[in-house]
């Protein structure tokens, strides 16, 4: 039930006690005077008839006795009472000791609300009169502007009860297998045949008690399965409203792929069935997302900005943000794109007064609804919308898709987009603002904040934490674009500005160090390696930073050395110097100087660079010295060669014979000088006697 109808209520009891006539000229008595009231107050559901028959017991009696004043006697009763009832109400009738009494029923300016004027005969001081009033709550359509409901298997109405507190009972009466909502806490239950009571005995304001309920049982309900992607979820309704399902389907089907690019995340889960039902109304809500039973329950409006308000808490929610109006007006930004991309028309929000007499901090709006004023979120639900339009309303998609998703994910403001801590925990208030100026620059971010959101505590850290962003966005400049410390950054996430500004000064000094770096890796066309960049965005302790004084100027001077060493093992030195290159192992010495400073290693990718290039400088000397040497080797080898062939020793030949001699050695065998025969000697050749020939000339 709305603030409407309470406030509509409120009013029809502080009219009903009616004022007599004044006997001898008596002014009228007030209406809170006079007459005292009991109740009991009996409202029982008959499904099968699907309407609500109520019977109010009332007990009058005039406590304003006759006085005397101004020579006249001054006497007050009461001839009429008035009670509130559910609009459309049938069968209107009252009685009083088993008389009917007159009857009559009237609107109010309440839709869902009318007023039953009982008359009766005049009661006097000390008079009593038992009145009983039945009438019978057949209930309105759904979506009538008369919230009043009772169709099949649910109920929806107010439970109202008029009578002094401590005398004033009502009672709702249903099947035992129906659940049971209302807006006040104090129901007692007992159950018997099927049936339970719930009765409430203590007055919720001056006048009676006021309760909005529910009835709902859960067997009675249509349901239809809708498949978006791969989701899949099952929609419940109530038996007699088909209309709901096909809207909130047709909502799914358009919004949820539209949902998920707006939040830069895919659906997370967690999420069954969408119900309708009137409960949430009762607790001050159009609708929940309750993620302990995976579903959402809404009401039996045909809202496409509140279905996609709801779906957004399955991202945004008290799981991934720390303070309500964050999420409250994260998803109610989230659903108004959702509405305008999907070709719907987004709802007008109340505006609201930061001077208004509810107005609170955004960050003291705090509590669930049953500890909560419901005057303050009036206030608070359209201000956290007002802060998130203004901080958002000019970003594209794209940019709003990754300033959501990043707070969504955990993100730190001051890590690349992308990264999650494990420990990172929710988004507070102060995270989103971090973000929101640091992602995407929004320049009155904090002014806003200032005026909406902040308590006046919280208000004493911006002045700190504007200096410090200034100081950090200088030293992240001068480092290049590598981040600034871990230390640095932690600080500046947890707003410890104080550890924040030690460590900046700590670290200043080392920017020019991590540039050099930077500038020594391009010259040497590497890549810096991974463990000294890690070593200065990682460093969180001030030994870390004493540390990367000395440990980054050497790894400036190890990435020169490697680099000149890769140059020294690649350079063109013609056949002579790759020849002594190769002797002297310049290229491996440089491949293995490369690995070890990817790996971190800068004191041996120093020595084997070093060892590289001196190696290098002997290589065209040694390639010169080693071909001149094989020169000189074989020139020698050759000159022995044919020294050695000129100076071998000549045959020998036995001394020339006179002609005698040649004679007689040409004379055949056995033939002595002369031509004579003659003994051949040893070893002498046989064979047929040659005739010498003519001597020659």
């Amino acid at each position: 039930m709305t603030s409407t109808l309470r406030r509509a209520l409120g009013a029809a009891v502080a009219t009903a006690l009616v004022a007599a006539s004044v006997l001898v000229g008596a002014p009228a008595a007030s209406a809170d005077e006079g007459l005292s009231v009991g109740a009991t107050t009996r409202y029982v559901l008959d499904p099968g008839a699907e309407l609500v028959r109520a019977t109010m017991t009332l007990d009058l009696e005039n406590v304003s006795p006759d006085k005397q004043a101004d020579g006249g006697v001054y006497t007050y009763f009461f001839d009429a009472y008035t009670v509130p009832v559910p609009a459309g109400a049938t069968h209107v009738r009252a009685t009083s000791a088993g008389k009917p009494l007159a009857v009559t029923v009237s609107d109010t300016d309440d839709p869902s609300t009318a007023e039953v004027r009982i008359a009766f005969p005049d009661l006097r001081y000390s008079q009593h009169r038992r009145i009983v009033l039945a009438l019978d709550v057949p209930g309105a359509p759904p979506r009538d502007p008369n919230s009043t409901r009772a169709g099949p298997g649910y109920a929806t109405f107010v439970a109202f009860g008029p009578g002094d507190d401590g005398r004033n009972t009502v009672q709702v009466v249903a099947p035992s297998s129906m659940s049971f909502a209302s807006t006040v806490d104090g129901f007692a239950e007992a159950t018997s045949g099927g049936l339970t009571t719930y009765t409430a005995t203590r007055n919720t304001f001056e006048g009676g008690i006021w309760a909005g309920v529910s009835l709902r049982d859960p067997q009675q309900v249509r349901e239809r399965t809708v498949d978006v992607g791969d989701l899949s979820l099952t929609l419940s309704s109530f038996p007699d409203d088909a209309k709901w399902a096909t809207f909130v389907q047709g909502r799914l089907e358009a919004g949820l792929p539209r949902l998920e690019q707006l939040v830069g995340n895919p659906w997370p889960g967690g999420l069954q069935r969408i119900r309708e039902d009137a409960s949430p109304s009762l607790r001050g809500y159009d609708g929940w997302f309750d993620p302990t039973g995976d579903e959402i329950v809404v009401g039996e409006q045909l809202d496409d900005d509140l279905i996609y308000h709801e779906l957004s808490h399955a991202w945004v929610s008290a799981d991934s943000f720390e303070q309500r109006w964050l999420y409250e007006g994260l998803a109610q930004a989230i659903a108004e794109r959702a509405v305008a991309r999907t070709g719907g028309t987004p709802r007008a929000h109340p505006s609201v007064n930061r001077t208004a007499p509810d107005a609170v901090p955004l960050n003291a709006w705090e509590g669930d609804a049953g500890s909560r004023s419901a005057d303050v979120d009036a206030y608070a639900y359209p201000a956290a919308y007002r802060v998130m339009h203004q901080l958002l309303s000019r970003l594209s998609d794209a940019q709003f898709a990754a300033v959501v998703g990043a707070a969504v994910r955990g993100e730190r403001a001051y890590d690349p987009a992308g990264l999650v801590t494990p420990s990172g925990g929710r988004t507070s208030w102060a995270d989103w603002l971090d973000l929101v100026e640091t992602r995407v620059e929004a320049p009155d971010a904090t002014a806003l904040f200032a005026q909406w959101v902040l308590t006046d505590a919280q208000k004493k850290d911006l002045a700190p934490r504007q200096r410090e962003r200034a100081a950090y966005a200088a030293l992240d400049a001068a480092d290049g674009p590598w981040l600034p410390p871990e230390g640095l950054r932690d600080a500046m996430t947890v707003w410890d500005f104080a550890r924040a500004e030690h460590v900046r000064q700590a670290v200043a000094p080392l920017g020019a160090a991590a540039t050099a770096v930077q500038r020594a890796a391009r010259r040497a066309g590497l890549a810096v390696p991974t463990a000294v960049r890690d070593s200065y965005e990682q460093a969180s302790l001030d030994d870390d930073y004493h540390d990367l004084a000395t440990s980054l100027p050497a790894a400036a001077s190890a990435i020169t050395a490697v680099g000149d060493a890769r140059r020294d093992a690649a350079a063109d030195r013609g056949p002579l110097g790759d020849l002594g290159a190769g002797l002297l192992g310049v290229r491996d010495r440089a491949a293995r100087a490369v690995v070890a400073l990817d790996d971190g290693d800068v004191a041996r990718a120093t020595g084997l660079a070093r060892d590289a290039t001196t190696r290098a400088g002997w290589a065209l000397p040694l390639g010169l010295g080693i071909t001149l040497l094989a020169l000189v080797v074989v020139l020698g080898t050759g000159t022995v060669l044919v020294l050695s062939v000129r100076a071998r020793p000549r045959p020998r030949h036995a001394p020339a014979a006179d002609a005698g001699e040649v004679a007689t050695r040409r004379d055949g065998p056995g033939e002595g000088p002369g031509g004579g025969p003659g003994h051949a000697g040893p070893g002498a050749p046989v064979g047929n006697p040659v005739r010498p020939g003519p001597p020659s000339a």
